[in-house]
């Protein structure tokens, strides 16, 4: 009878029923350890690599006028983050990095989608595509610079040139990676296509298409501000730029501080998104005992 009443309490029905939040197992728990313990070491890390960078500035292993100590970076950052000329290049490069990964997952998921789901497309275009991925994307700065000038837009052909690339090859791999057996029995039960796209496609293919807009995102702001930097359009990377210029090297490195973190902030969100979006995954499934 106790045994019973154990196992009933376990199942996921009962632990649903009852009020408040069911007892952790001890899996979760371990889980939970492993997670603090790994937090705690990668903090211990960044501060370790922090202390060395500002002895290194201190004892003039590094030179002043060329690296700003970490202390210097503190202090800088607080100018920096009143000014309305910082947050109006912040704007404009989250804007810019926005609309590119938008229209490069608007452009590679479909396409990818339908090159990887046809044997035939993905055999012609297969050497197509691994011919222009190898392409970098700065190599197109001085035609995008002499057809639109340093502006929003060039930096924003650049973005879409660079970023479209993995998310139109994580696609296609995500259809290619279809269960054949699935795909046979809709073929057999006489599925529509429209289902079978929205129903066994997309469902399979998600983990990586996933995969493809993270590697994208951290790409497409990586474009954005070197194309702002090199071909001088509005944003973070042309304050950098002036600042580099006018020899405020303090100002430049809390520039790059900021630049850091936005692409871990963005990286961190995406990854949230994606546990959320596929916890119904087995990548992303939590075992329940």
């Amino acid at each position: 009878m106790m045994t019973s009443t154990l196992k009933e309490s376990r199942s996921p029905l009962v632990r649903a029923l009852m009020p408040g939040r069911p007892p952790a197992t001890h899996r979760e728990r371990r889980r939970s350890k492993r997670q603090a313990r790994t937090v705690a070491s990668q903090l211990v890390a960044c501060l370790a690599a922090v202390l060395l960078w500002q002895i290194a500035c201190s004892t003039g292993v590094v030179s002043s006028t060329s690296i700003a100590s970490p202390v210097e970076v503190v202090r800088a950052l607080g100018p920096l983050l009143r000014a309305s000329s910082f947050w109006a290049a912040l704007s404009d490069t989250l804007q810019t990095w926005a609309l590119g990964l938008g229209l490069s997952i608007l452009v590679g998921i479909p396409l990818g989608l339908l090159l990887g789901a046809s044997f035939l497309g993905y055999r012609l275009t297969r050497f197509t595509i691994e011919f222009c991925r190898s392409i970098p994307a700065v190599a197109l700065l001085p035609l995008a610079l002499l057809l639109y000038g340093a502006t929003p837009r060039m930096a924003l052909v650049l973005v879409v040139f660079g970023s479209v690339w993995p998310i139109l090859v994580q696609s296609v791999y995500g259809a290619r990676s279809v269960d054949r057996v699935a795909r046979d029995m809709a073929a057999s039960y006489r599925i529509r296509r429209l289902d079978r796209v929205f129903r066994l496609l997309v469902p399979s293919a998600g983990p990586l298409m996933a995969t493809g807009i993270r590697i994208a995102a951290t790409m497409s702001l990586l474009l954005v501000i070197g194309a702002e930097v090199i071909g001088g359009a509005p944003g973070i990377g042309l304050e950098f730029q002036n600042y580099s210029q006018a020899g405020d090297i303090p100002a430049m490195f809390a520039l790059v501080v900021v630049s850091a973190v936005l692409g871990l902030a963005l990286n961190l969100g995406l990854q949230a998104t994606e546990r959320r979006v596929l916890s119904w995954h087995a990548v992303h499934r939590v075992p329940s005992q």
